[in-house]
């Protein structure tokens, strides 16, 4: 019984520490699913290449993913706007722009990162450089510290 009891208080306890996603309103499914399909049709037009519209679609579903949404209703939703979306060789240049913005934007932070890691680590070097050591011997016995 015991166990029983801690483990409903370890579950309750460890449900609560789970973020929930915020979930997805009607209109943000039709417009992630108008711009999944648009990106889709400025590729198929010739109007985006192929490499711009598919960072494109990872960018919208990584964006997609960060919501809770229902799959099966996402992808009727998707079903019934198609036909309605045919997006202009502006619109293409439009979303080809937001996705190259979106491009560079991750690139200077993995640039950033990437150089406040080489930061840390050449810190952490100096430091290592700076240490002395300082060795004693009893009897036969020899033990260095380094600070």
């Amino acid at each position: 019984m015991k166990k029983v009891i801690f483990a409903v208080v370890a579950g309750s306890l460890l449900s609560g520490c789970v973020t929930q996603k915020p979930p997805l309103s009607d209109s943000q499914y039709t417009a992630f699913a108008t711009q999944l399909i648009g990106i889709h049709k400025c590729v198929a037009s010739g109007n985006m290449p192929p490499d711009t519209g598919a960072r494109g679609q990872q960018y919208s579903m990584a964006n997609l993913n960060t919501w809770q949404f229902d799959q099966n209703y996402f992808m009727s939703r998707a079903k019934q706007i198609a036909d309605s979306v045919n997006p202009s060789q502006g619109d293409c240049n439009t979303l080809a722009m937001n996705i190259m913005q979106r491009k560079n934007q991750i690139e200077a932070q993995n640039q950033q990162a990437a150089q406040e890691a080489q930061a840390w680590q050449n810190l952490q070097n100096q430091q290592e450089q700076n240490k002395t050591t300082y060795c004693n011997q009893i009897g036969t016995q020899t033990i260095c510290n380094r600070y």
